[in-house]
């Protein structure tokens, strides 16, 4: 459910493709069903749609290949709304004008680029969408699953690798959340504005110190102290970030409930633990639990869904 977008690949199919001008309305009216998942369908215009797109980022694809990638993002999104799970708007803005960043063109000029294309923006939120909300799916499951570690798995494979545990550091960093708050019901536009406030106030950052001086002279700004946190506890990209940034220094923003949020690293210092080494053992076993995991879970949605070809 991935889609890896190549700048250059990308302008030169801009430059080399001729434009459709075909309007999504009436590409509907014409689309044939070519699949129902539980009664919702799926037509010809959604797997045009996604070739088309797949096609244009250079990745491989083909009709029938693009039905079934379609046939998975329907479920777990039902799967998700049984749940009232779902990704908020402003999540699918940020996926989408990041997009657009790479490829070096505005929000709006990238819209514009993927119409003269035959692909419709709300085409590509609706593959992020399901990318993003088959990532929350595959977190909590592969959480679940590292609930099946057992000490004895952990004492096992730390005798295996000769790791004397009792002996292992591991970093402990401060934290800061500035929020850039953005209230509910707010335009769609206030995300945009206060994501450049955020990387605005994130370049004159001048540390935890004066976090809260500096944000006292913003509009709708919150500086929470988010407390101390060691390397047992974070993981995945959140980890690999926090890793890069220097005492002193802060994240890039990101979007959240609550709005924008830059979050600041006020120290970093090696303490004296096993947790860390038993986490990352634990970490692994549970990769190896569940490197299959995307399959299953597709493979149990499917296992009790009503689905049919046309």
């Amino acid at each position: 459910m991935q889609t890896v977008i190549r700048r250059a690949a990308f302008l030169t199919a801009l430059v080399l493709a001729t434009a459709f001008a075909m309007a999504q309305p009436a590409a509907a009216q014409q689309a044939a069903v070519k699949a129902t998942v539980n009664g919702q369908p799926i037509t010809s215009y959604d797997v045009s749609q996604r070739v088309k797109m797949l096609t244009l980022f250079h990745q491989k694809t083909n009709p029938k290949q693009a039905l079934e990638d379609l046939i998975d993002e329907t479920l777990v999104d039902q799967a998700a709304k049984k749940r009232n799970i779902s990704v908020p708007d402003a999540q699918i803005d940020q996926r989408f004008n990041g997009i657009a960043k790479q490829v070096k063109l505005s929000p709006e000029a990238f819209s514009k680029a993927l119409k003269q294309n035959g692909v419709e923006p709300d085409s590509l939120r609706k593959l992020l969408r399901a990318q993003i909300m088959f990532g929350n799916v595959m977190r909590a499951k592969a959480s679940a699953a590292s609930a099946d570690v057992s000490e004895a798995d952990i004492q096992a494979e730390l005798a295996k690798e000769g790791i004397n545990a009792d002996a292992a550091t591991m970093k402990e960093y401060r934290l800061q959340q500035i929020v850039f708050v953005v209230p509910k019901g707010s335009p769609p536009g206030l995300v945009p504005q206060r994501q450049r406030e955020a990387e605005a106030f994130r370049q004159r950052f001048s540390g935890c110190d004066n976090s809260l001086n500096q944000a006292k002279a913003l509009k709708g700004v919150v500086v929470v102290d988010a407390g101390r946190r060691d390397t047992s506890q974070i993981e995945g990209d959140f980890a690999e970030a926090l890793a890069k940034v220097p005492a002193g220094g802060t994240l890039k923003p990101e979007v959240s409930a609550r709005g924008v949020e830059v979050i600041a690293v006020c120290s970093v210092k090696e303490i004296q633990s096993t947790a860390g080494v038993r986490a990352e053992v634990e970490r692994r076993l549970t990769a190896e639990q569940t490197k299959d995991l995307d399959k299953t879970v597709k493979a149990e949605l499917r296992k009790d869904a009503i689905i049919s070809y046309n």
